[in-house]
């Protein structure tokens, strides 16, 4: 049975800002633009990269407006940016890759041509990635709690001493059951998605995306015993500091910091929202790790 054709009346670029290959991008998104509109697209926004490159041919993209279709033009970097204006109703994306490891890419600028009418006729599968949320909490001037700041990542939310060359307790309970004290540099909360990123880089697991999970990987602990651990996706994280520190900081997927007081309280948790990539039915998530990764090399 022939898959039903989707109708992509919206579409949103995102380019990485290289200028060693600018030439090209431009080149390629000049020919994906002749592509769209062949296919009757009625809306093409870009973000201000893509809008300079193309010298205004499509408008800026309107970061609280839904598309049907998202395109990230680079590395891994750019598609985390993509995901910075992710909508709850958002619907597809698509990775190509302009830049090294692209872990998230699906297609690259020698493919990607060919590719597209295979996506736009439907042929291609959906892979569905979790996304973590945050939450922090601080009182007010009366000893209120409010919500201060809210994220979403999709690779992992990372929280360090800010700066300061000295070991930080990290105080964590989940579903509000004591874990444990992380005395360590700092600590990795990662998702399936993110455990290739930062986290395997500091000894967590590899995790199938097809999981619904999280991990918790601290950084350079004191206590060797301290391993990386993995808890089911639907566990409610509560995570609160070391009174002694002046500052820690919390980053988002490399690309969102936040300054955090040391009275401050953070809720971590499996969002309702999700990331959804576009896959081609030939690619393979093990044969993704063999190629980025090396592995039998």
């Amino acid at each position: 049975m022939k898959p039903e054709a989707p109708n992509f009346k919206s579409v949103a670029i995102y380019c990485h800002h290289k200028p060693a290959k600018e030439k090209d991008e431009a080149a390629f998104m000049r020919d994906m633009l002749r592509f769209f509109h062949a296919q009757g697209v009625k809306h093409i926004h870009g973000d201000v990269r893509t809008v300079s490159m193309l010298r205004n041919a499509v408008p800026l993209i309107d970061d609280e407006k839904r598309y049907d279709l998202k395109i990230g033009i680079g590395g891994d970097g750019t598609l985390l940016k993509m995901m910075r204006t992710l909508q709850k109703n958002d619907g597809l994306f698509l990775g190509v890759n302009f830049g090294t490891l692209g872990f998230l890419s699906e297609v690259t600028p020698h493919n990607a041509l060919d590719a597209l009418p295979k996506i736009f006729a439907g042929e291609f599968t959906v892979d569905e990635r979790m996304l973590i949320k945050a939450f922090v909490q601080r009182k007010n001037e009366v000893g209120k709690k409010q919500k201060v700041f809210r994220a979403y990542g999709l690779n992992e939310i990372v929280f360090g001493h800010g700066g300061q060359a000295r070991l930080t307790n990290f105080n964590v309970k989940v579903n509000r059951r004591y874990l444990s004290t992380y005395r360590s540099d700092g600590l990795i909360f990662s998702t399936p998605t993110g455990s290739t990123a930062y986290s395997m880089s500091a000894g967590g697991p590899i995790m199938s995306p097809r999981l619904e999970c999280m991990s918790i990987t601290p950084v350079a602990p004191h206590k060797l015993t301290h391993r990386p651990i993995v808890l089911p996706g639907d566990s409610l994280i509560h995570l609160n500091f070391d009174a002694r520190v002046d500052t820690i900081s919390m980053t988002i997927d490399g690309q969102i910091h936040f300054s955090l007081k040391s009275t401050d309280e953070i809720m971590l948790q499996r969002a309702t929202r999700t990331a959804r990539f576009i896959r081609l039915k030939k690619s393979h998530y093990f044969r993704t790790l063999r190629n980025k990764l090396g592995w039998g090399e």
